[in-house]
């Protein structure tokens, strides 16, 4: 894992979200358009986030709103 707390914080700043589906598809947007979801995050950072949470989606946990919460969850789908 290449990202921080920070950069999900990152991620949580740029959006007001819903869902872990809302996330993904920012992310997607961001890597189809240029490769980045974020000029913040590194493009592995990015898909690495993307890939996590595409799992969490995946798998039906819930979403939560706290982007310390969405980080140990993330941790949990390693």
């Amino acid at each position: 894992m290449d990202y921080q707390k920070s950069d999900v914080e990152v991620v949580y700043r740029r959006g007001d979200w819903n869902s872990w589906s809302d996330i993904v598809r920012r992310l997607e947007g961001g890597l189809s358009r240029d490769q980045q979801a974020d000029n913040e995050l590194s493009e592995a950072e990015s898909r690495q986030l993307l890939d996590g949470f595409r799992r969490l989606d995946q798998k039906g946990e819930r979403f939560t709103d706290d982007p310390a919460g969405a980080y140990r969850a993330l941790q949990s789908v390693q």
